[in-house]
């Protein structure tokens, strides 16, 4: 009588263990390991849509009806029901260039974002005005890839600062604050907020007109998903909530506009060592 395949012997072709069973026990690989073909490609592209990966779709579903509760059930332990903040993150990403590419939307990822303008023959600080920074800081917030980035990095310490005296409570009773990585995956799930929103609101953007509405609905959503995030997250009323994330709003901004600032100063400092050197 023939074996079945779970008795029968495989050889690991990741780490070459011979075990038997569906999975190798020493490095997690499959047993069976087919020839790498374009259907398996497509399955593993379109998987997560279709309900092959449950947790993409629970991610998903979560972030748009329990953005906080989900932050910190990740926090708190609760990770393999959930894609990591950064996997999500790229993998909403690049769906939205893909479907801008297929739509064929500008989907500003890739547009580039330089500090034009500036001549380093001015040896002045006239480049350092509010208006120029709002410029500059109106060039990076348009880009998709960029503005979500830099959003996170200084919502970072900001929102750190403002809720660092509310804690969440672990299931063995110890009570801590958020530390840096923490408020970092807690903004990254912000912006796959905004990107999963863009994605599924594409096609509104082929009506005329329409994309510089669906520009301020994404600012409006995101600010309001903030503010039910932290009020989730850390069990606060919503007023409390509103106040606070405006405050790390203000903070935020202030932090990127000093970044802004010393790297301009910068730039005429480089233009004066050189023109003397010169």
């Amino acid at each position: 009588m023939e074996k079945s395949k779970t008795k029968q012997a495989n050889h690991c072709l990741n780490c070459g263990h011979t075990f038997k069973g569906n999975f190798c026990p020493n490095c997690g690989q499959k047993a069976e390991t087919k020839r790498l073909r374009l259907s398996e490609m497509l399955i593993n592209m379109i998987g997560p849509f279709v309900g092959g990966d449950n947790r993409f779709m629970r991610s998903c579903r979560d972030l748009i009806i329990r953005p906080g509760y989900m932050t910190r059930d990740y926090v708190l332990g609760k990770r393999i029901r959930y894609y990591h903040p950064l996997q999500l993150f790229v993998y909403l990403l690049t769906t939205y260039a893909v479907f801008s590419f297929l739509l064929g939307i500008n989907s500003s990822i890739f547009d580039e974002v330089a500090f034009q303008d500036i001549d380093p023959d001015k040896l002045d600080l006239e480049y350092a005005s509010i208006e120029y920074i709002i410029k500059i800081m109106g060039k990076i917030s348009s880009n998709k890839l960029y503005g979500t980035v830099a959003a996170a990095l200084f919502a970072v310490p900001s929102f750190r600062l403002v809720f660092k005296r509310y804690k969440i409570e672990r299931p063995d009773g110890q009570r801590l604050s958020l530390n840096d990585t923490e408020q970092f995956y807690a903004q990254i799930y912000n912006s796959c907020i905004s990107l999963l929103y863009s994605t599924l609101l594409l096609p509104f953007c082929l009506i005329d007109g329409f994309d510089n509405v669906l520009s301020w609905f994404f600012k409006i959503v995101t600010t309001i998903y903030v503010v039910v995030l932290y009020k989730q997250l850390t069990g606060i009323s919503w007023w409390k909530s509103c106040l606070l994330c405006l405050l790390g709003f203000t903070l935020a901004c202030l932090y990127f506009m000093i970044v802004i600032i010393i790297i301009i100063i910068i730039c005429l400092a480089a233009g004066m060592i050189d023109k003397i050197s010169g």
